[in-house]
């Protein structure tokens, strides 16, 4: 499911503000994007109302499974974001912060999904950080893929164990136009393999 206009605007202003203000970055991958978490001071009260609000909204989607975990990241604008993966959770909401006047590709930026979940014999491990068995296996399946392009504000909801991975990215240089995501995990895999 895909929801535009996701956040108010003074919602989305706020959370921006917090963002590009705040020492929560403190992660870095090698691929030029940089991370944060609850731990790392990544947990503003606005953060938990969205997730409350969100449970609230969309009952038949999120239904009784409860906020998991949830994360930031901040991409450099042309390194690669996070390659193929699935997570371990139920329901995966991401959403996009960065105004659209910092997106210079405004058909990539944002997710690409494929159609179908990760296997249940598989563990942790390979469904978030083996890519070569992870294409293999959408190769074999004969998987489709949709690219969903970024916009701010926009929302993608969808099944935490379907593979996916950010699109290609294109953004102005500067460090208020670096694309922001931010990714909240409600329930549980049905199954964790071993």
């Amino acid at each position: 499911m895909v929801i535009d206009n996701f956040l108010t605007a003074e919602a989305l202003e706020k959370i921006r503000e917090f963002c590009r203000c705040s020492t929560v970055w403190r992660v870095s991958y090698e691929s030029g994007y940089l991370g944060t978490i609850p731990e790392h001071g990544f947990a503003s009260p606005l953060l938990a109302q969205i997730a409350t609000e969100l449970r609230d909204k969309f009952p038949e989607i999120i239904g009784d499974h409860r906020l998991r975990n949830f994360w930031g990241f901040s991409y450099d604008s042309r390194l690669k974001g996070i390659g193929i993966h699935a997570d371990q959770a139920a329901v995966n909401v991401n959403f996009w912060i960065t105004p659209d006047e910092a997106n210079l590709d405004p058909e990539t930026g944002g997710l690409i999904i494929w159609d179908v979940a990760s296997p249940e014999d598989w563990d942790f491990r390979k469904y978030n950080t083996d890519g070569p068995a992870m294409r293999a296996f959408l190769a074999r399946t004969g998987s489709k893929a949709v690219r969903e392009p970024y916009r701010a504000n926009r929302a993608v909801i969808f099944d935490s164990d379907l593979f996916h991975e950010t699109d290609a990215i294109a953004f102005k240089d500067g460090y208020v136009n670096r694309r922001i995501n931010i990714t909240m995990l409600y329930g549980r895999r049905t199954y964790y393999g071993k």
